[in-house]
């Protein structure tokens, strides 16, 4: 059986302290034989690991652990250098140079804040109207994202959901309320040859009160993707730690299938390889 976690942070990321040998013998304790670290460069967080503008080359603090956890990492693994990089289209011709830097094998492409506003995170929900347009802007920004291309997989599409739902609102995005963005954002990506991601961090109760269980994006837009000819798609946990390294991949494989997928897709220098799911 071969299990592939392309959504890993390590002690590069801003918020993950555990180095990526750890994490790789952690992902491999729980059957993952192959791992893409993509710890975060965010354009609108400086907290982040930062790329450009004008020196484009490996972080050292990357560069270092990438090496260690090369030599350190138990056999049976084989590990990948990759990104998230966050808010490209806030930064195109940046995106862009950063994307045909040659030391990459895969980068996700994601949107964790609107141009010129805070992290979803920190923003205050306060009634549905505002998530219904929160989503809506989020989509032209996805799809502006899609446009430059500066990716190989869209990341966690819905993310915002995660934050509204600590806040009380159950504002799923769905294809009766933004189906026409949602089918253009697809369209474009098959078109230009981009996958998707299948985040599995909020796919297992992970012990809080009222946890939010489902996977991102969510099982509809999932089924639509793949109704539209979409068949690039990759399997992330998006660990931050060690204990949840590797965790929800082998029963986001099962969700795929039930989808209608048959492969998931690994990288090497941004080329797509498709492994046949078996359970």
């Amino acid at each position: 059986m071969f299990l592939a976690d392309y959504h890993v942070h390590s002690a590069c990321s801003f918020d993950a302290k555990d180095r990526m040998a750890d994490m790789a013998r952690a992902e491999l304790k729980r059957g993952i034989t192959e791992v893409c670290f993509t710890d975060h460069v965010d354009f609108g967080d400086q907290q982040t690991m930062q790329i450009g503008p004008e020196r484009f080359q490996l972080p050292k603090s990357q560069v270092k652990q990438f090496i260690e956890a090369m030599e350190k990492a138990p056999e049976g693994i084989d590990i990948k250098l990759g990104l998230e990089l966050g808010e490209g289209n806030h930064d195109p011709d940046r995106a862009k140079r950063i994307y045909a830097m040659p030391e990459y094998d895969f980068i996700l492409g994601s949107l964790h804040n609107l141009k010129g506003e805070q992290d979803f995170y920190y923003l205050k929900y306060e009634s549905y109207e505002q998530c219904w347009e929160l989503y809506d802007r989020y989509l032209d920004e996805l799809i502006d994202l899609a446009h430059i291309g500066c990716f190989d997989c869209m990341a966690h599409i819905g993310y915002c959901l995660r934050y509204m739902h600590k806040q009380g609102f159950e504002a799923s995005l769905t294809l009766e309320q933004f189906g026409r963005k949602i089918d253009t954002l697809l369209h474009i990506l098959i078109e230009n040859g981009k996958g998707i991601e299948l985040n599995v961090a909020n796919l297992l109760p992970d012990g809080s009160e009222n946890p939010l269980i489902m996977p991102f994006p969510n099982v509809e837009i999932l089924r639509r993707y793949r109704e539209l000819g979409g068949d690039i798609i990759t399997v992330g946990s998006d660990a931050h730690t060690v204990k949840a390294a590797g965790a929800g991949i082998r029963e986001g494989y099962e969700l795929l299938l039930e989808c209608g997928f048959k492969y998931i897709a690994v990288y090497k220098r941004h080329k797509p390889e498709f492994k046949r799911i078996e359970l």
